[in-house]
């Protein structure tokens, strides 16, 4: 089994005491979250020690963190420079490896210049005996300032090369937005030629599951006709309505638990903080 830590839609300031929505201010419920995380991975990691068996002891628990985009709320150097100070303080201690993706708010030249070397892109996929986990770039390549994102033709190349060469394992792709309609107000925010994406989904159903941030909330989905499930993270601050009109939700700040079963089956798991 392969433990996900997916942490999603961050929105840092410049200002750490700076509030947005629902009087929260990222910063601090990110460093929640974190501190949060960094349990979880503790826990995960003594479970793993105890339940081994001969075979596999010695081996190193099967976990990783990945965050699927929007790091940003301001588009500021100084709010990449405090993610990664985080990440340091909470995360790399554990001794885990940790992704990005960008999301819409992270269409600027300071995530290259922080995360650059922590970006999960499609070219080059996480790969474990039974399991791929790839990661898309949605953003736009037209308007940097658009909540949209789109689907590049590069991504779909790439997924296709990697599916094609490892027919045999499970995979696993995450990517910042929502791929089908939420039939909410965020919809504005749409991924466009999603389409093009979903018939490469309905040609591989060894595409266990696709993971997601940009909607601030646990949707859960099925996609084309393998009814591939979609699941969308909870916000590490504001969450919003899954309604027609905007809505901030009353729930905490969160993260999800995605194991990845060796009979490639997923099981989710949301944590509020």
């Amino acid at each position: 089994m392969i433990s996900l830590i997916q942490i999603s839609d961050c929105h840092l300031f410049k200002d750490k005491d700076k509030t947005g929505y629902a009087g929260i201010a990222p910063y601090h419920s990110l460093t929640r979250v974190l501190s949060a995380v960094r349990q979880v991975l503790a826990d995960i990691a003594d479970s793993k020690k105890q339940s081994a068996n001969k075979e596999t002891i010695g081996q190193e628990p099967k976990v990783i963190v990945l965050i699927t985009g929007d790091i940003s709320g301001d588009n500021s150097p100084e709010s990449y420079q405090h993610f990664t100070a985080l990440m340091e303080q909470y995360i790399e201690p554990e001794n885990i490896d940790w992704f990005v993706l960008a999301g819409n708010h992270d269409n600027n030249p300071h995530f290259e210049s922080y995360l650059g070397s922590r970006h999960l892109q499609s070219t080059n996929p996480i790969s474990f005996s039974n399991w791929q986990i790839h990661g898309m770039d949605t953003r736009t390549s037209g308007n940097m300032h658009t909540a949209a994102g789109e689907v590049k033709d590069s991504d779909l190349i790439a997924l296709k090369q990697s599916l094609d060469a490892s027919s045999n394992v499970n995979h696993l792709v995450a990517l910042h937005h929502h791929v089908l309609p939420s039939k909410s107000w965020m919809d504005k925010h749409f991924l466009v030629n999603a389409q093009h994406f979903e018939l490469l989904i309905n040609e591989y159903p060894q595409i266990k599951a696709l993971i997601h941030g940009h909607i601030h909330s646990p949707l859960r989905q099925e996609i084309g006709r393998n009814s591939t499930p979609s699941f969308g993270s909870p916000s590490t601050c504001w969450q919003w309505q899954m309604r027609a009109e905007f809505g901030v939700s009353e729930a905490a700040p969160g993260y999800q638990v995605i194991n990845l079963m060796d009979n490639g089956t997923v099981d989710v798991r949301v944590i509020e903080v």
